[in-house]
């Protein structure tokens, strides 16, 4: 095995939350913990819980009496219900309103739906101090609407302190948290479940309550906990409006000198954040969801009609209120000047580059820091993990003063040489702030379908390479959008500014704090307006999930720039360029009918000079302790193709699995081309294996275009060489003309055809295809079956073919194994199969048929439908009670009379028409007939079995 990434786990590296499996989930689940990933995430928690552990620290340093004393304290109920009260309140009222404008601005025709979506997140870049000076002053009880509203007899306005005005003020700032996680859900929801159920006659309502929040809910709840952290941890808003909480009293506490009663304080507010932490961690309980792999969830627009105008006022309300109040109010500082002259008292552009700074610093930090976090949380959900996620996230929640000043207590008396230093604050940001990242980026990895990674093992890739090249570029508006919001709270944050940086390093935040301190506010409003014009650029990043479109759109201007290339579908070869070709979807040609086995292949097992390439012995896997594969025995001969045939939950999948190393084996052996990859000491992943994958969902890369998805594999191919495979595999399935168009712009069959070509480009010594046909409509089916075919003998690969139909498994493999319940029951060519099933299974899987009882005397079996001598019928041995099985095509009917038979139904089927016939005794058969023999139900006709071959026989049951 390669050697160990920090992206891959013990074993092997199959996603447990996402795989897609028969049978369950895997028994030894918890033993695959991806070590080095645990061991980096668990870095970065410890990293960033040190400045709250000196919390507890001081605390527990406090004796039992004045602990007690400090508990209960008079008032101390008091802080507690407004801290929860307040939580609760903007937690709710923000869900109540992002979930909707979400809705509205995602999967509607509003009107500037762009211009919303970032008009709409833009509350974050307006810091809450001034936000609440700003609603005070034009609020308040001298305020200007009431100077405004006194001559018309309004004599007072509803109070804006206290709780209902702190509620009002904190909604008002915090739902971009749930927003803009919800739209990220939102635009990750694979649209096709909206219309399954619009097409249900569900209504709108009735699809955004039972569809789009079940599937967005991880999202909803990412966003929910960032609101309500924020809001447990702010401190200017409450201060400002004069509502006593947790974060009020400890600032008034340290500025008292008082620290014990600070760091008891700040205990109480980290076991609100592990409350909040715990009611979190239950609403995400299920987020088993990922968006498709199959490349098709493209944009969906729900019409709003008449009511689209109208629906703008909700926006523009908010927008107005959260935007516009407290802009204006700092234009009209600007307008007004300052009230006094300060000559040393002035703005400097430093400040503002000293902001951009330590805040881009941090951005870039906790954006890195918080990868392995949530890639461990997102994808290999635990306990562990999900308490190392959580650890990053009680910094959040406590007030900026404690985590500075712990700071400048574990600085000053263990690393001095730190103190007072762009690091330090940097490191400050981060603590408070890395669960921004956090969340945002684990929220795009659960939407990123495993699949894409195992595809991309498949094609040669280490888990990392995988993580670098596909999951990393998928995820990186999520990444970009968390790094976008701790920049944007680092560009505002206040106290551990002031306790941490530099002497003489101001920021903006530090200056405007300086001018209202001094009541210079005239001061105070080009700094303001500087910040939240560098916020609101920032805001674009917070967004970014608009960028993917507006690239692809201009990278497909491009290709089409010059003159418009005919883009209908090549006509796919035959054997010698010519032939007899049938069409198939969206005009590719393909030989109608199929030239005869491949070489070697025969009815039976045959062809047994052919070399082995594949060869699986009593292989097993356990899934909760049920076998998925039980036993499992077979092998491949070069250039054959080996259909694995069965019910849902036989355990195809898990064995094709195991054959591409995706899954370790239980027991057995698994060898490739006479070398070993899978026993009871050897095992080699899916990146060491020379083996192919089709996936049923298709798995094309949406990032990357289709030329860019066939290249994948051949990284170390050199230029020319991967140009020219690349060209010849796509005039192989006739797509050259699509080469640099996406997945999303491809119908199923022509996807089908790229994920096939992609498998093909490495050259692999097995391919495996995991019913890839099977998402395909019934018409398309039957061509591409034929397209598939032909490009597998095109190319003369080794293949192992997944399906559950009958027709597709008999038409296309030189053998078939019908598997059941983790077994393989039979294993022969196709005809073999069919005509001489070795257990009624298998029998009745491969196709319809009637038993007729008989009963074995003197060398001849009696039936309702005459005697057959015993050599026109396989017996089992020492039997004589039996059933006899007749297919449709093996029966014959002419009307008659005085007939045996009577027509008692009928089905046409446009070829043929299938009649119901019973006969003496009751019973019934089936019988095919061409569509030009028509018989009414009622009909006397004669029975008799036409069939040249030996007719199944079993025990009767």
């Amino acid at each position: 095995m390669s050697s160990l990434s920090p992206f891959e786990t013990v074993d092997d590296y199959p996603d447990e939350e996402h795989r897609r499996r028969e049978d369950g989930p895997d028994e030894d689940d918890d033993e695959r913990t991806p070590v080095g990933l645990t061991l980096l995430a668990g870095a970065v928690a410890a990293t960033v819980v040190i400045p709250v552990v000196w919390i507890g620290v001081v605390a527990l340093s406090v004796d039992l009496d004045r602990a007690a004393s400090i508990v209960l304290r008079r008032g101390m109920l008091d802080v507690l219900l407004n801290t929860v009260v307040l939580i609760v309140a903007v937690t709710t009222l923000s869900v109540l309103i992002a979930v909707p404008l979400a809705f509205l601005t995602v999967l509607t025709d509003l009107p500037f739906k762009r211009f919303w979506i970032v008009a709409l997140s833009l509350p974050l870049v307006v810091p809450s101090f001034v936000s609440a000076f700003s609603f005070v002053s034009v609020w308040g009880p001298q305020g200007r609407l009431q100077s405004v509203l006194a001559p018309l007899g309004v004599e007072s306005l509803p109070e804006i302190y206290g709780m209902p005005g702190t509620v009002f003020v904190l909604t008002l700032y915090n739902y971009p948290f749930v927003y803009l996680t919800t739209i990220a859900g939102l635009r990750a929801l694979d649209k096709t479940y909206v219309d399954a159920a619009r097409s249900l006659e569900t209504g709108i309502r009735g699809v955004f309550v039972r569809i789009v929040l079940p599937m967005v809910k991880p999202a909803i709840a990412a966003g929910a906990l960032l609101t309500a952290l924020e809001t447990a941890g702010d401190f200017g808003v409450p201060a400002i409006l004069r509502l006593s909480v947790f974060t009020r009293q400890i600032y008034l506490e340290y500025n008292a000198l008082a620290h014990d009663y600070a760091a008891m304080l700040s205990l109480h507010l980290v076991a609100i954040t592990l409350v909040i932490l715990l009611v979190e961690s239950q609403v995400r309980s299920h987020e088993r969801i990922h968006g498709s792999a199959r490349g098709n969830s493209g944009p969906y627009t729900i019409r709003l009609g008449r009511w689209r105008w109208p629906a703008l006022i909700v926006p523009a309300a908010i927008v107005a209120l959260a935007i516009l109040v407290p802009v204006g109010f700092l234009f009209s500082w600007l307008v007004t000047g300052p009230d006094a002259y300060a000559g040393s008292f002035g703005f400097e552009p430093g400040y503002a580059i000293n902001s951009v700074y330590v805040s881009a610093l941090a951005a870039a930090v906790a954006a890195c820091l918080a990868l392995p976090v949530a890639y461990l949380a997102a994808r290999h959900p635990a306990p562990l993990s999900g308490t190392l996620e959580r650890a990053t996230y009680v910094g959040f929640a406590v007030p900026g003063v404690v985590i500075g000043l712990s700071l400048v207590y574990f600085a000053t008396r263990y690393l001095p040489s730190v103190y007072q230093t762009v690091p330090l604050v940097v490191f400050a940001y981060v603590v408070l702030y890395l669960p921004l990242a956090v969340g945002s980026t684990r929220a795009a990895i659960l939407y990123v379908n495993p699949q894409f990674v195992e595809a991309a093992r498949s094609l040669g890739n280490t888990p990392f390479q995988a993580f670098r090249r596909i999951t990393l570029p998928l995820v990186f508006p999520g990444v970009v959008a968390g790094a976008a919001l701790v920049f944007l709270h680092g560009m505002k944050e206040l106290p551990a500014t002031l306790l941490l940086r530099p002497i003489g390093f101001d920021t903006l935040a530090t200056f405007i704090w300086a001018a209202e301190r001094n009541a210079y506010y005239g001061y105070a409003a080009v700094p303001a307006l500087v910040l939240v014009f560098i916020s609101g650029l920032s805001i674009l990043g917070v967004v970014s999930r608009e960028y993917p479109d507006t690239l692809a759109a201009l990278r497909k201007w491009r290709r089409n720039r010059g003159d418009a290339a005919d883009v209908g579908e090549e006509p796919f070869p035959g054997p010698d360029g010519t032939g007899d070709r049938a069409v198939m979807d969206g005009g590719t040609t393909v030989d109608a009918a199929r030239t005869g086995s491949r070489a070697g292949s025969a009815d039976n097992e045959g062809s047994g000079e052919r070399e082995v390439v594949l060869e699986l012995e009593d292989v097993r896997k356990r899934y909760d302790g049920r076998p998925a594969v039980d036993g499992i025995s077979l092998s491949v001969r070069r250039g054959e193709i080996l259909t694995l045939l069965g019910p849902s939950g036989c355990g195809k999948t898990t064995t094709l699995r195991l054959i591409d190393g995706l899954e370790r084996p239980g027991g057995g052996t698994i060898r490739i081309d006479g070398e070993t990859v899978a026993d009871g000491e050897t095992y080699r992943p899916a990146e060491e294996r020379d083996v192919g994958i089709v996936f049923q969902e298709f798995a094309l890369f949406p990032h990357k275009t289709i030329a860019e998805n066939v290249a994948f594999g051949l990284e170390d191919a050199g230029n020319e060489e991967r140009a020219d495979t690349v060209a010849e595999l796509l005039e192989l399935v006739g797509l050259s003309a699509y080469r640099d168009s996406y997945p999303n712009e491809l119908s199923g069959g022509q996807k089908q055809r790229v994920a096939l070509a992609r498998s093909l480009a490495p050259r692999p010594e097995v391919l495996l295809l995991d019913e890839p046909l099977s998402n395909l409509d019934a018409g398309l089916r039957a061509r591409m079956r034929n397209s598939v075919q032909r490009i597998l003998e095109e190319v003369d690969v080794t293949a192992v073919w997944v399906t559950h139909n009958q027709e597709e498994a008999l038409s296309v493999g030189d053998r078939t194994a019908v598997m059941n319940a983790g077994r393989i029951e039979q294993l022969a060519s196709p005809r073999a199969l069919y005509m001489e099933p070795a257990s009624r299974m298998v029998a009745d899987f491969l196709g319809r048929g009637d038993y007729l009882h008989g009963r074995l005397e003197n060398g001849v079996v009696e039936t309702p439908l005459g005697a057959f001598d015993a050599d026109r019928v396989s017996l089992p041995e020492n039997e004589q009670a039996l059933e006899v099985l007749v297919r449709p095509d093996d029966v014959a009917i002419t009307p008659s009379s005085t007939g045996d038979g009577r027509v008692v139904g009928r089905q046409f089927n446009g070829e043929t028409v299938r009649y119901r016939i019973e006969v003496e005794g009751g019973e019934r058969v089936s019988s095919r007939q061409s569509h030009d023999d028509w018989y009414d139900v009622g009909t006397s006709v004669d029975v008799s079995v036409t069939a040249t071959h030996a007719l199944p026989a079993f025990p009767r049951a």
